[in-house]
């Protein structure tokens, strides 16, 4: 795994803008950037007349603190109400300069934040001019330049860590298809240890992502912008920053165990102890009926399960059947129940509302679901799943669910999740009858969406976009830098 200590020492290559990368849109009519106002500073001067008067240092940074108050500095509202919670605070302390000029400290900061695009994010967001250089020692003018550099320093070093270990966007608002709890970045005790500590490499590889993933990733995007020649480096460009950008919404870490669930590759695997044990193919959701990009906990497999069908599969594709044969779904096996009561389909008014019909299919080598399905719970109802349509896994695109996740060999899965063997997966399926199987032990499952991704070796793949979100989520990137500019 690379750190950031380690990833910081290499050298760094050219970065485009991501509004350059999404093809010069500078915002996008989908996502709305984080909202931005100026920090309102009003520091109290604790600085006795007596020391201003023998201390030459103490009066320049004084007078530093008493220019804070004019300064119109616009930053991200939850780092706003963090810089007016240090710099207005009783004893507030510097951080970047010392009365004459930047200090080390804040030469390191800049030098972090100027190799930005070696891990996928755009320096420009995080640029820093020192306006004070030029001016005279003592002035006025420079104690004010100094005051501004100060405080924009501290809040583009916030964002940078912030944008380090959550991404610069918020997933959730880019469709319905994203559901992630954004991880939350502690900014005033961040704030206070980049005030306390002497070096910042310990903050900064706290907040980089510790997935050995991203450190592949970040180095394939090094190796593309300085050995790549071949006509689809660009497009493999724009596929890594988002990935890196995407893995940022995944743990910092996976656990020791999960399953992972590419979409554009069409792929399932298993890992444990950092190696992949089991993978298989994957059928996914129609263009229609998207799967989403989230992740949960594996809690339960069902062995021969039933299939309620979903309201949308009978309006859609269920009544179209009916209207030509009443007794369609009698002759397939299904049990129709209306308000409760069970009777046959040709004896149901399929004029009234749907919610009062339910359609289930009994377990069976037919039923949809196949002999068993690996339940984690979530607001879309997606789960893995068994299924009697064994031809669609030859396909080269398997987008052919409503939205759920059907598994080449779901017996293997099952067994992976449970910690037990196939043998045992099989004899609770012989019986016939449904069964609920509770794991020993929750596994975290991603449903993810990466057109770029890391293989066990290291060797960096790419796929299709095949629901076209890379674009919605470059588009996000540049709105997000477009504002900043703001």
């Amino acid at each position: 795994m690379l750190s950031g200590s380690a990833l910081a020492a290499t050298t760094k290559p050219p970065e485009a803008s991501p509004a350059a990368l999404a093809g010069g849109t500078q915002s996008s009519a989908l996502y709305a950037a984080p909202t931005r106002r100026t920090a309102e500073l009003s520091p109290q001067d604790n600085t006795s007349p007596l020391a201003t008067l023998f201390d030459p240092v103490a009066a320049r940074q004084a007078k530093i603190f008493h220019e804070m108050s004019s300064l119109q500095v616009r930053m991200n509202v939850d780092i706003a109400d963090v810089i007016e919670a240090y710099y207005n605070q009783p004893k507030a302390k510097l951080i970047w300069v010392d009365g004459k000029g930047a200090t080390v400290k804040a030469a390191q900061a800049i030098d972090l934040m100027k190799q930005a695009g070696e891990w996928g994010l755009t320096p420009e967001d995080y640029a820093v001019s020192a306006t004070f250089e030029p001016l005279p020692q003592g002035s006025p003018e420079r104690a004010k330049a100094l005051a501004q550099f100060e405080v924009a320093l501290s809040s583009k070093m916030l964002m940078f860590l912030q944008d380090n270990f959550r991404g610069r966007i918020d997933p959730n608002q880019l469709s319905h298809y994203y559901d992630f709890k954004r991880k939350p970045v502690d900014l005033r005790t961040t704030m206070s240890q980049l005030s306390g500590l002497p070096d910042l490499m310990p903050v900064f590889d706290k907040l980089m992502p510790g997935n050995p993933k991203f450190g592949q990733l970040a180095a394939e995007l090094h190796y593309l912008r300085t050995s790549g020649q071949g006509p689809d480096t660009a497009a493999n460009i724009k596929k890594v920053i988002v990935a890196m950008e995407e893995i940022r919404w995944l743990p910092q870490q996976f656990p020791p165990r999960y399953v992972f669930i590419n979409q554009p590759s069409y792929m399932a695997y298993y890992n444990e102890n950092d190696q992949t044990t089991l993978s298989m193919r994957a059928v996914i959701g129609q263009q229609n009926h998207q799967t989403n990009f989230f992740n949960a906990s594996i809690k339960t497999v069902e062995f021969n399960p039933d299939w309620g069908v979903p309201q949308s599969i009978i309006h859609n594709e269920m009544l179209p059947h009916l209207k030509r044969d009443p007794a369609y779904l009698d002759k397939q096996g299904y049990v129709v129940s209306v308000k409760g009561k069970q009777m046959p389909s040709a004896k149901v008014d399929w004029s009234q509302p749907l919610e009062n019909i339910s359609v289930v299919q009994p377990p069976g080598p037919d039923n949809a679901l196949g002999q068993l399905k690996i339940l984690f719970p979530n607001a879309h109802d997606i789960y893995m799943h068994d299924t009697p349509a064994r031809g669609k896994f030859a396909s080269q695109d398997r987008m052919f669910s409503h939205g759920c996740v059907r598994l080449e060999n779901p017996r293997a899965m099952a067994a992976a999740v449970l910690n037990q063997t196939v043998d045992f997966v099989s004899q609770q399926i012989e019986g016939g009858e449904k069964k609920d199987m509770p794991l020993p032990e929750q596994v975290p499952v991603y449903v993810a969406y990466f057109t770029a991704w890391p293989t066990t070796n290291g060797t960096v793949e790419y796929y299709d976009d095949i629901y076209g979100r890379d674009a919605e989520t470059l588009n996000a990137m540049a709105t997000t830098t477009f504002s900043r500019t703001q």
